[in-house]
C-alpha cells in the first residue's frame, strides 16, 4: 500500500479573473475547482518517481471551466505551490463512474523569452495510475 507523506493542498481553489502582480489570470472570468495535490517525494517504498507530485482537479460548476485548456491553471498551481509542471502527474477527475480520470500531459512546444509553451495531450489514466490516484484520494478523504 502506498502512503503519501504529505498532502500539499486539499480544498477548493478559486480565482477572480483579474490580473495580479503582472501575472495574467487563469481565465478572465472567476472560477473554482476542487484540488488535491499529493507529494510522493518521501515515499518509504524506495521508488523515485519521475513525477513525484499528483495533482487531481475537478469542476465545481462555479464559474469558468478550464477543462478544454488547462495550461494556465497548471502554470498557476505550479507558481503558487513551487512545483515543476513537468514533474507533476496532472489528473482531471471527471466525477463519473466509467473512465473517471483523464491524465493531462504537458509537452514543451516552444519558448519565448521566459515563457514556455506546452502542447496539451489528454488520455485515459492507466490502471497503475488509477491505483495511485485512488490511494491518494482515500488518504485525502481521511484527513
Amino acid at each position: 500500500m502506498i502512503t503519501y507523506d504529505m498532502i500539499l493542498f486539499n480544498g477548493r481553489y478559486s480565482w477572480d479573473g483579474t490580473k495580479k502582480d503582472g501575472r495574467f489570470p487563469i481565465t478572465w472570468f472567476p472560477g473554482a475547482y476542487d484540488l488535491k495535490i499529493f507529494d510522493r517525494t518521501n515515499e518509504k517504498s524506495g521508488i523515485k518517481h519521475l513525477k513525484p507530485y499528483i495533482c487531481v482537479y475537478s469542476e465545481t460548476g462555479e464559474g469558468q471551466s478550464i477543462s478544454v485548456n488547462p495550461e494556465k491553471f497548471a502554470k498557476e498551481i505550479c507558481y503558487e505551490f513551487s512545483l515543476d509542471i513537468e514533474k507533476v502527474l496532472w489528473v482531471e477527475d471527471l466525477l463519473s463512474e466509467k473512465d473517471r480520470y483523464n491524465v493531462i500531459m504537458f509537452n514543451r512546444s516552444g519558448r519565448l523569452s521566459d515563457t514556455v509553451f506546452y502542447k496539451t495531450v489528454k488520455r485515459k489514466a492507466f490502471a497503475a495510475e488509477i491505483k495511485q490516484i485512488e490511494q491518494g484520494m482515500a488518504e485525502a478523504k481521511e484527513s
